[in-house]
């Protein structure tokens, strides 16, 4: 269970989820924000009230020196002017807690309270909610408990906050109603003269602006989440689309591949590096392919060249155990195909295993001086009766390569030339420049004779392994594919031009690489 939990983790489009669902933690941390923000804005609220109440007492104790009395008209007036720019109910009470002076004894002065915030509004939630005064009204009143019935708050002078403050104590509550708006903050402020409390001032205010205020906060956040959630399950799935579901079938498909199936087509499908990667896996199919390809083909061509000598060996020792020993004439012909066969084989074997260090070399190309050493090979196979003769025309003499692969498919190419040549004729090997540039951007060696030519029949498979005309010069039919194995290992190319009775040039052509 646990490996495959660790298994599921693991694939991409389950990353991808994640990732994507710690994104919308962002606007649920915002909601979160918004919960501390609320807790701010009422106790700012409740400060504000504090300070309002604390003004209004010092206002009053100002009027008690100047020889007002606590239930003056005036107070009145001036809490109801208050009141209407601040939201807020003020009443003075008297040292027994009754109230001599309202700021809504004429009805409400700030207006209706607005509509209470809902997320989805309803037909009942149109319009403006009554004020804050009438519903304090509504939830002070007490009603007798029954069945059914409902208890309001207690009498203001029983209220614990205006015990507190009628003791010399500034105190507070919340009070909360049955529906919205349903939580309302009261302070009593105590109003002192003369070292005594002769009664307190008591403001109650409702929370509804700030449940506006926080409502609209909480319904973007909210927005926000179903946005982002619904972009975000769309992304993962877009994601999961062009992403895992084709590595998911470049996964099966290596898997097929690995099984040892053949003739696997390896999909191509997405964009981006998901579409260069099922590229690399199409091409590096075919490659494992061609190379399968190439041993079952090689293997065949190598028990076929085998087989002939393998055969005549056979037989000449058949015959000798039969009684051909005895006649010594006889006796040296068998012996002498023998050893032919054997040397052939030693030839073969020899040949094969050139090829095959050059087929799987991982020696590092490095800088090379190509003069000299197309200079090596020239001295090499030249001869007094067949001289060879070199013509550097190339203005650049660096580049990179490997020294001994590319002597050796010259030596190969070099010593074929000379193989077939009339006595005393040259063979000419010219090295120029190729391409744009100065320097040029390849190296051109060709290699001309005077030989007998190859046959437009043969020209096509001059390269192919075990492919040879020179069997009367005991040719192994691999000099060549050793030399078009080189020239390919270093991105170049090789080709031959030839006509009977008119000699053959090979061309080979190699970029000059110098870094």
């Amino acid at each position: 269970m646990i490996e495959r939990l660790r298994r599921e983790l693991g694939r991409i489009r389950v990353r991808l989820l994640v990732v994507n669902l710690v994104v919308l933690l962002v606007p649920v941390a915002g909601l979160e924000f918004a919960r501390l923000y609320e807790r701010q804005l009422l106790g700012s609220l409740e400060r504000d009230m504090a300070n309002q109440a604390v003004l209004v007492a010092a206002m009053l104790a100002s009027g008690l020196d100047r020889g007002f009395e606590l239930d003056a008209p005036e107070h009145g007036d001036v809490l109801t002017q208050a009141a209407r720019h601040t939201r807020t109910r003020v009443r003075i009470l008297d040292g027994a807690g009754a109230v001599v002076a309202d700021s809504h004894a004429n009805g409400p002065p700030e207006g209706p309270e607005p509509a209470r915030p809902v997320l989805i509004p309803s037909r009942g939630d149109r319009g403006h909610g009554p004020s804050s005064a009438d519903l304090i009204e509504l939830a002070e009143r007490v009603q007798p408990i029954g069945k059914g019935a409902r208890v309001g708050w207690s009498e203001i002078p029983d209220r614990p906050e205006v015990r507190e403050a009628l003791a010399g104590r500034r105190a507070a509550r919340t009070r909360v109603r049955e529906e919205p708006p349903a939580v309302f903050l009261f302070l009593a402020e105590p109003i002192r003269r003369g070292g005594g409390v002769l009664g307190a001032v008591y403001v109650v205010r409702s929370t509804q602006p700030v449940l506006v205020e926080l409502h609209r906060i909480r319904s973007g956040l909210i927005r926000v989440l179903v946005v982002a959630s619904l972009f975000t399950g769309l992304v993962t799935l877009a994601l999961a689309w062009t992403i895992s579901r084709p590595l998911g079938r470049l996964s099966r498909a290596a898997k097929r591949i690995a099984a040892g199936e053949r003739d696997i087509e390896v999909p191509v499908s997405g964009s981006g590096e998901i579409r260069e990667l099922g590229a690399s896996f199409a091409a590096m199919n075919e490659r494992l392919g061609a190379r399968l390809r190439y041993i079952s083909d090689f293997a065949a061509d190598v028990a076929h060249e085998f087989k002939s000598p393998l055969t005549s060996i056979r037989g000449a020792a058949e015959l000798l155990d039969e009684g051909a020993a005895d006649d010594p004439e006889a006796r040296r012909r068998f012996l002498r195909n023998i050893e032919l066969d054997v040397e052939r084989l030693d030839r073969l074997v020899s040949r094969l295993l050139e090829l095959s260090r050059i087929e799987a070399s991982s020696e590092a190309m490095t800088v090379l001086d190509l003069e000299a050493l197309v200079g090596r090979v020239v001295e090499r196979c030249t001869s007094r009766e067949k001289p060879v003769v070199l013509r550097y025309e190339m203005p650049r003499r660096l580049m990179r390569a490997r020294q001994t692969d590319l002597e050796t498919a010259l030596l190969n190419l070099v010593d074929n030339a000379v193989r077939f040549s009339p006595a005393g004729e040259a063979v000419v090997v010219t090295v120029e420049g190729g391409g744009a540039g100065e320097a040029g951007k390849t190296a051109r060696i060709s290699v001309r004779d005077k030989g007998p030519g190859i046959p437009a029949q043969h020209q096509a498979r001059i390269f192919d392994r075990f492919f040879t005309t020179d069997e009367s010069r005991n040719g192994t039919g691999l000099g060549l594919a050793i030399v078009k194995s080189v020239v390919e290992a270093h991105g170049g190319a090789v080709t031959v031009e030839s006509a009977p009775g008119q000699g053959a040039r090979f061309v080979v052509e190699l970029p000059v690489r110098q870094s």
